[in-house]
């Protein structure tokens, strides 16, 4: 008979709906954030802030990892004292962050030219460098302890800051540094309130081979995992035709409502699973987060067809008429990139990095779309929906396969332990 939902199961149902309410809230936010420089500032200006957007969530890879790898890390150590482990984590990923930036920042000329933005806007891109090494760890603590509603309104003053920051940018006339730096700033204050707060049982004494270090193969198949999966997302603003780039991020913009509910909800989803060593408990988890997630998705792609002209006149404004067609499709497109980033989610917190080749293979398709189909935006559009679709085939095929396998692996520890229940089950090992 299929198990009742365990109260921990139920606290896990209830913060992804608190995270799916003040996420919406949060995604309005950074939605408005958008269009407030779309429509007070020039085509010009709002075109090149989109291509160096593309280029700030890329540069924000490390944030997502070093989170991540911090959130499994204070998990897998409940009741310990991590209160060294805290600055240690800090002061190393402060250290390459500088080299990471300083290295970026020295490569200023080619990388301008590739994404076809002003040189000197690569200076604050690598202060976003810098500080994506250095802000995420006190969310990662927060979230390895399970505390979404502080780590949902940490997020809430983030969106804030970052609101109060596009509007002065907006009154300097659409300043490009201040709108990078507000993508990152924010966080990199708030980490510096938050970890003289997250404290920690202490311990007399701590063996030095009892002393928890920061595993950075895990490191970086994690960055790669994520840098390959955000691949197809963030290099269409770089890489589009600058022609009609504008209309393009227009459309981005709205689908970024998917985008922006997927992430909030992944997090949740992350910590719950590293918190939980049954296989079933975190089949369960993953599945009500789907569930959620395509409904959001969906629910705001079938409002983008039925009333396609009023959402564009609302928010972009009328300048942007023509992306009408588009942008129901596109949300389409969004939801299924938020299953592929979910399903990741799952697949990075239980160790399973094989999975990274289907983004690998996403974003290679992504960067030859634009070297061969470039030309319009009806051949851009087609390009997303296909290689969107593609992704979202294979991973679930792949996590159709994962699951069999578990299933599979439980019924023959149930067969040989008579019958006996799963709940002493080990997590699973970390594959390569």
């Amino acid at each position: 008979m299929e198990k009742k939902l365990s109260s921990t199961q139920i606290v896990f149902i209830k913060n992804l709906f608190f995270t799916t309410i003040l996420g919406g809230i949060i995604g309005i936010l950074n939605y408005l954030f958008n269009i407030f420089v779309a429509r007070y500032t020039t085509q010009e200006i709002f075109s090149t802030f989109s291509a160096t957007l593309g280029l700030v969530y890329l540069v924000q890879i490390p944030a997502t990892a070093i989170q991540s790898v911090v959130t499994k890390e204070v998990a897998r150590n409940k009741g310990r004292d991590l209160n060294r482990y805290k600055w240690y984590s800090l002061g190393i990923f402060s250290l390459l962050g500088i080299v990471f930036s300083t290295l970026f920042f020295l490569a200023r000329g080619t990388i301008a030219d590739l994404a076809n933005i002003p040189t000197e806007t690569i200076l604050y891109l690598a202060i976003t460098l810098f500080f994506a090494f250095t802000s995420p760890t006190g969310k990662g603590f927060l979230l390895g302890k399970e505390k979404i509603g502080t780590v949902n309104l940490i997020l809430l003053l983030e969106t804030i800051m970052r609101f109060g920051m596009g509007a002065l940018a907006v009154s300097m006339g659409g300043s490009i540094p201040i709108l990078i730096l507000a993508n990152s700033l924010p966080a990199m204050l708030t980490t510096l309130f938050i970890l003289p707060l997250v404290k920690f049982k202490k311990e007399e004494a701590v063996n030095e081979d009892q002393k928890i270090k920061i595993d950075f193969k895990e490191l970086i198949l994690i960055a790669s995992a994520f840098l390959f999966l955000s691949g197809p997302f963030m290099l269409s603003m770089p890489l589009v035709n600058p022609e009609f780039r504008a209309e393009f991020s227009a459309i981005s913009v709205l689908g970024r409502l998917v985008y922006f509910a997927a992430v909030m909800t992944a997090s949740v989803l992350f910590a719950r699973i590293t918190n939980e060593s049954e296989e079933s408990s975190q089949k369960k988890s993953l599945l009500i987060s789907l569930l959620l997630s395509l409904t959001i998705g969906g629910v705001i792609s079938i409002i983008f067809f039925l009333f396609k002209d009023l959402v564009v006149n609302l928010t972009v404004g009328e300048q942007y008429s023509m992306i009408g067609e588009y942008i129901g499709g596109f949300g389409l497109s969004m939801t299924a990139f938020a299953f592929v980033y979910m399903s990741a989610n799952y697949f990075i917190s239980k160790g399973d990095y094989k999975y990274i080749l289907i983004p690998f293979v996403g974003t290679v398709l992504q960067i030859a779309s634009f070297m061969f189909r470039n030309d319009t935006l009806d051949m851009v559009m087609l390009n997303q929906t296909v290689i969107y679709a593609f992704m979202a085939v294979v991973t679930t095929i792949y996590l159709l396969f994962k699951l069999r396998k578990i299933k599979d692996e439980e019924k023959g520890v149930k067969q040989n332990t008579g019958g006996m229940d799963d709940d002493g089950f080990e997590p699973t090992t970390p594959t390569m």
